[in-house]
Order: C-alpha cells, then sequence, then structure tokens
C-alpha cells in the first residue's frame, strides 16, 4: 500500500513540474483583504511550484502532529498493559491461604503428612466437620 501511495505521490510532483514547465507567463499576485500588496511580476511556473511547496510542508506538519497523537496513545497503552500484566502476575501468584484471609474466613490447615499436600478443614453445609463424610460412606457401601 506505502508504494502505491508513494507512486501516486511521484506522479503529482511530476505533473506539477510539467504544468510549471509550460506556463512561464510572468503573472502579478494580488492578496485578497490586503490590496495594497502585490507581488513583482513573476513567472507562473514558480507560483505553481510554490503552491506545491506549501501544500507538501502543510501536509508533513499536520502529519507529524497526528503521528505524535498516536505516539502518546501507543505509549499510555503499552504503560496500562503492563501494569494490568503485573496486576494479573500478581494475581496468579497469591495463595489458597491469602485468599481465605482475604474473605474474612480464617481456615484451619494442617499438613497431613510428608508429601507436602495441605489439609484444610472446612466446615460442610450441615455444621459437620466432616466434609467428605457422605461421599466416603457411598464409596464403602457400594464395594
Amino acid at each position: 500500500m506505502w508504494f502505491i501511495r508513494w507512486l501516486f505521490t511521484l506522479l503529482l510532483l511530476i505533473y506539477a513540474v510539467i504544468f510549471a514547465a509550460l506556463n512561464l507567463d510572468p503573472i502579478t499576485l494580488r492578496i485578497p483583504y490586503l490590496p495594497l500588496i502585490d507581488t513583482q511580476p513573476m513567472s507562473k511556473a514558480v507560483v505553481v511550484l510554490l503552491a506545491v511547496a506549501l501544500g507538501i510542508l502543510i501536509w508533513a506538519v499536520v502529519s507529524f502532529l497526528g503521528s505524535m497523537q498516536f505516539r502518546l496513545r501507543i505509549r499510555q497503552l503499552e504503560r496500562q498493559n503492563r501494569d494490568l500484566r503485573l496486576e494479573l502476575a500478581n494475581l496468579r501468584n497469591k495463595s489458597i491461604l491469602e485468599d481465605h484471609s482475604l474473605e474474612g474466613t480464617d481456615a484451619p490447615v494442617t499438613k497431613s503428612d510428608d508429601s507436602g499436600a495441605l489439609d484444610l478443614d472446612l466446615p460442610d453445609e450441615d455444621g459437620d466437620d466432616d466434609v467428605f463424610g457422605d461421599v466416603t460412606h457411598v464409596r464403602n457401601s457400594e464395594r
């Protein structure tokens, strides 16, 4: 796409130079709303080329300002992305015990054996401390 854009711009510049070369007659410019200011006679080619140069300059300034706006937005989004990644990493690294303490429930923790597995002693809905008692009883009765 950039190739087509540059090719189009190049063709327009070549056309402006050819147009200016074919119009070499001298003219005097009168600036509107300022009737006292007249220019010295100059070639139409100079006027055309100055107009093209002024258009390119205006286009460059507007493009630069637009790109600065996009760069600022990109920096803001990169900063926000970095902060969200850090927050996500912190949430992933949060332990199970911190989750219970944040909810306001202090679950007693005991080590069941030397394997390092945690035995969380949580009460069930009946208030009974044996959370898996019903499941164990069903499994034992099936045998």
